[in-house]
């Protein structure tokens, strides 16, 4: 399946001399009950998320995981949050995953777009935001 590429901004700008790190999910597709039309209260539909986490320093990660933000806590974050049942709004999943994620003090900033894949066959409508410590 061919999938857009996602919307996030560049990590780093030419000319940015900034030490970035970041963890990302890309193109992460799960289904969520989310929405407040009649037709979405009754069924889970398809969201995909693409969410990047900027790390702060220190980057002394020693190659060992207790070091380090294991991505695979921000993709069960994200289903936990779903599976804690139905939502109305993308805002309000959002914000959320964001709270979620600024949980970690490894944290500095989230940013996170999530698309509804089901609500209209002839675009693509979602949320997205961007949050700083």
């Amino acid at each position: 399946m061919n999938h857009p590429l996602p919307h996030l901004p560049p990590l780093v700008r030419p000319h940015d001399d900034r030490d970035v790190r970041a963890l990302f999910l890309r193109n992460f597709e799960t289904p969520g009950c989310i929405g407040v039309y009649e037709n979405e209260l009754d069924r889970a539909q398809r969201l995909r998320f693409n969410l990047r986490v900027i790390l702060q320093p220190p980057f002394d990660w020693h190659d060992r995981l207790d070091d380090v933000l294991d991505y695979d806590r921000l993709r069960q974050g994200i289903l936990d949050i779903l599976a804690a049942g139905h939502i109305n709004l993308l805002e309000t999943l959002g914000e959320r995953i964001v709270d979620f994620c600024l949980g970690y003090v490894q944290v500095q900033a989230v940013h996170l777009e999530i698309i509804k894949l089901e609500a209209h066959d002839d675009c693509e409508v979602g949320y997205e935001t961007h949050r700083r410590r």
